[in-house]
């Protein structure tokens, strides 16, 4: 086995790196035994599962772990293995052990807060079998004493992210621990509240970079980045990178490593995708047809059953019941545009019978936990996300995901079908295109080099991995379903209001997203002129019905009988469409010659010269361009063995500019003005799709082009229709916020700074210690809760006596018998019977004889006088005042 895995790791290096750049002697890690690894990670390892590294973790781990330590940009496709890639170096490097000295000592920033919550429960499992020296094992359970101290020695890890509270946080930094996973705006805004000391970060990892760099976090990275140290490891993690890397230079990397793998598949081989062109208004009734006869999900939740067996397994299982995660191969994954899209679908779904869960960008943290967790443990079936679960969320067995918006992008796309086909599984892509999203479509084609096909000669599951399969639906099961939603309507009279919402927020997410290229436009303009042929949904066509309908689920018969009867419909719909009438209305019923009658006579001659001119045209350019006609009709059938559209093919779909006048270029020698591979660097861009008000400023011109009148120019004041009143900028962010300019010289919120943390630490009675000092050093000032102890040490004298006063001459006397009475003492304690430190012996009643003791009970006169001197002075207290008379006199 060990040769066997050596062998697997040069074969991966060959490919990589090349037979020529392998240096003698040096092996890929083919395991995790080979790469040097602490014995007690390597249980850990096993126990969870990961006995075989994937490519991404045997060519990274063993750079991450060398001496000294490299920096790394890493770039695989999603679901590979990026996560464990950059996680057990990291445990690695620490020790498995917490740090005695205050300061964390790694960083990981993600974009998202669920994969935040995953990272964490993976560091967590693979750290949890550090053992302090013993030989015990990581499943080993607890049965010693000393081992509760043991564990608390462990890897401490802190999770930051939004929507959680800041004095929960707080609590968690002074906690010191020694991981921190984040993200960077609320991590930002900790280090400015808190005044936190980055110095001791020696590991900093960023986790879907291109995501980080490109949601706006380019203020919050530059802060962060300014204050980490300079001798840190950054690591880059993505499954999609640009390679020139310009967009990343803001991370300070120093001659990173750069792993590079499936640059050229760019998506699993083992993913099976289909297209289906329908219409924007029957998109939902699209995805009912859909969930029900393809994909095959259950009405109804599993939760009466999860119930109905509670009583007999919670004694066996206990709290471990909670943490269980069970996924069908049914359950599926639907992603939609905006919010208002989740929250339609999620309504319409559940009032047709469906467990639906739901998950976006506003819902609250505790309940997308809570969403998620339903989803994880098989209580709910369909899961209708934003593209916040794009990235980096890994949901086990999940084999189905539906594009219910086609995405903007090429890099979108491979992350959101990137949830599917992990891991060496195989699963299914679903995406519906309407007219408007299909230049989209056709980027995608021209980033993955698939040909775009309509229908599948070989009926098996394979045919659906080497092209872009296009259809439509059925149409009279598409009418069925859209008078169904109809009549969901009744059932939940808030369906209507939302799809209107939804169709009002489609409108705006189609004026904000990016812009497809200009020869897919192009391109998509033909096919629509020609729906029948490109299988796409039309006015007057029917289309081709897709190919996988007729697959899932019917037998050979089944499936005959559904050839035959679209045949059958194809053929009368031609019929009815080239049927002319002899007469028009015009006509209709008019004897002998009239003008009407006439006037068409003369145009129906003129019309029938136009289509025989434009017959002999037609015939004519045919013959000039043959060449460009048979590259159609390879279009138009596709050939059985062809894997991958080759480079003519895609040139002559997407460039038609040139129409056979390069055949004069040499290609050893001739430069294009496009460069190589440009079209797989935009699917890889992050400046793809930018926003609406990016688009317009770079769509101006001016012929004054000086940078000073530029920006007078942004800083003129504009009238907002929203807030009423003239306001500074483009309008992107918040306007008239008093900005703070911080050591690093980025200018932030002075709102990071609101006094939080001083309120927190005046009321828990906690203070931070410094970066480098010893928690035992400060343990003494601090409870066994963490809160610090307080001691008064001040002593105060006494007021001194007034002179006059009327008992000042009995105080003094008091005091001298009182300094007498101590003397006294003292000399009669230092016959040496006494030791220093001893308490001094007094009388009760500091040394007065019995009968000079004043009594502390009242007689009856005394009580009486008491009483009659208390309503003197409520009598003299009611008298007006005659102050004012007498100063009138």
């Amino acid at each position: 086995m060990a040769k066997r895995n050596a062998k697997e790791g040069t074969e991966l290096l060959k490919s990589t790196k090349g037979k020529n750049k392998l240096v003698k002697g040096e092996v890929g890690g083919g395991s995790f035994q080979s790469m040097g690894l602490l014995p007690w990670i390597l249980r850990s390892l096993n126990l969870q599962g990961f006995r075989t590294p994937t490519p991404i973790q045997r060519l990274s781990i063993p750079v991450l772990l060398s001496s000294p330590p490299r920096d790394l940009v890493g770039m695989a496709r999603t679901g590979s293995g990026k996560s464990l890639a950059f996680l057990v170096p990291l445990i690695q490097r620490l020790g498995g052990r917490h740090a005695s000295t205050f300061g964390a000592r790694a960083l990981i920033l993600l974009p998202a807060r669920e994969l935040a919550l995953q990272i964490l429960k993976v560091g967590k499992e693979i750290a949890r079998g550090w053992r302090e020296g013993d030989g015990g094992h990581a499943g080993d359970r607890d049965g010693d004493e000393g081992d509760s101290a043991k564990r608390g020695q462990g890897l401490r890890w802190g999770l930051v992210v939004g929507g959680e509270g800041l004095d929960e946080q707080f609590e968690m930094i002074s906690s010191n621990p020694d991981v921190i996973i984040a993200t960077p705006g609320r991590l930002l805004h900790l280090i400015v509240e808190m005044n936190l000391d980055l110095r001791s970060v020696q590991y900093v990892v960023f986790d879907e970079a291109d995501r980080l760099f490109e949601m706006g976090f380019e203020t919050a990275l530059t802060e962060i980045i300014h204050r980490l140290p300079a001798t840190r490891q950054t690591l880059l993690f993505s499954a999609t990178l640009p390679k020139s890397l310009v967009e990343f230079a803001k991370a300070g990397l120093q001659n990173p490593k750069l792993v590079r793998l499936d640059a050229e598949s760019k998506i699993s081989q083992d993913l099976r995708m289909a297209f289906f062109s329908v219409k924007q208004a029957e998109k939902d009734a699209s995805l009912l047809v859909l969930l029900r006869d393809v994909i095959g999900v259950p009405l109804g939740s599993k939760k009466a059953d999860e119930d109905g067996d509670e009583g007999e397994s919670s004694k066996k299982k206990g709290k471990r019941r909670a943490r269980d995660q069970f996924t069908a191969p049914h359950q599926t994954l639907v992603f939609a545009a905006t919010k208002h899209h989740v929250e339609y679908l999620q309504n319409l779904l559940t009032t047709a019978g469906y467990a639906v869960s739901h998950i976006y960008g506003a819902l609250d943290q505790t309940a997308r936990t809570q969403q998620m967790d339903q989803f994880r443990r098989g209580l709910t079936n369909i899961l209708v996300v934003t593209d916040v679960a794009a990235r980096g969320i890994d949901i086990p067995v999940l084999e189905n995901v539906i594009n219910y918006d086609f995405p903007q992008g090429a890099r979108v796309f491979v992350h959101r079908v990137g949830r599917t086909a992990r891991a060496g599984r195989q699963g299914w892509a679903w995406s519906f295109v309407s007219q408007v999203e299909l230049p989209y479509l056709l980027d995608l084609q021209l980033f993955l080099g698939r040909p775009i096909s309509n229908a599948v000669e070989r009926q098996d599951e394979s045919s659906y991995t080497d092209a872009l399969v296009l259809g439509t639906f059925a149409r009279e099961t598409t009418d069925e379903e859209v008078e169904y939603i109809r009549s969901l309507d009744e059932f939940n009279h808030a369906l209507p209001s939302l799809r209107e919402v939804m169709r009002k927020g489609q409108g705006m997410y189609e004026r904000s997203r990016g812009k497809a290229s200009q020869a897919s436009y192009k391109r998509a303009k033909d096919m629509m002129k020609e729906p029948d042929k490109w299988g796409l949904v039309g006015a007057g066509s029917a289309g081709g019905v897709h190919p996988v309908l007729l697959l899932k689920g019917h037998g050979a018969k089944e499936l005959a009988k559904r050839r035959d009867d679209d045949a059958k419909r194809k053929a009368l719909l031609q019929t009815v469409n080239s049927f002319r009438p002899a007469e028009t209305a015009l006509e209709l019923g008019a004897k002998g010659k009239s003008g009407n009658a006439d006037l068409m006579k003369d145009r129906r001659k003129a019309l029938a010269k136009a289509v025989e001119r434009a017959a002999m045209a037609s015939l004519s350019a045919a013959g000039v361009n043959a060449d460009h006609s048979e590259s159609e009709d390879e279009g138009e059938h596709p050939r059985e063995d062809v894997e991958m559209a080759d480079e003519e093919e895609i040139e002559a779909v997407f460039d038609t500019s040139k129409k056979g006048k390069d055949k004069f270029r040499d290609s050893d020698f001739y430069m294009s003005h496009y460069q190589k591979g440009a079209d797989t660097e935009k699917g890889y861009s992050l400046r793809d799709g930018d926003s609406f008000i990016e688009q317009a400023r770079n769509a101006t011109f001016d012929l004054a082009g000086d940078e000073g009148i530029a920006n007078q120019k942004r800083a003129k004041l504009s009238w907002d229709k929203k807030k009423k009143k003239f306001i500074k900028g483009d309008g992107v962010g918040a306007d008239n916020v008093k900005m703070v300019k911080t050591e690093s010289g980025v200018k932030l919120p002075a709102t990071y700074r609101s006094g939080r943390f001083d309120e927190w630490k005046a009321k828990s009675h906690v203070s931070l210690p410094k970066v480098g000092e010893a928690e035992g050093e400060t343990r003494g000032r601090f409870a066994a809760n963490g809160r610090k102890k307080f001691k008064h040490n001040q002593v105060v004298p006494g007021r001194p006596l007034d002179k006059l006063s009327t008992d000042y001459d009995r105080k003094v006397r008091q005091l001298k018998k009182k300094s007498e009475a101590a003397g006294a003492s003292d000399s009669a304690g230092g016959s040496g019977k006494s030791r220093p430190g001893a308490q001094k012996a007094t009388s009760r009643y500091g040394g007065k004889s019995m009968g000079r003791v004043r009594s502390e009970l009242k007689s009856v006169e005394q009580i009486r006088r008491d009483r009659k001197t208390q309503d003197n002075r409520r009598a003299k207290n009611a008298r007006p005042s005659h102050k004012g008379k007498k100063g009138k006199r």
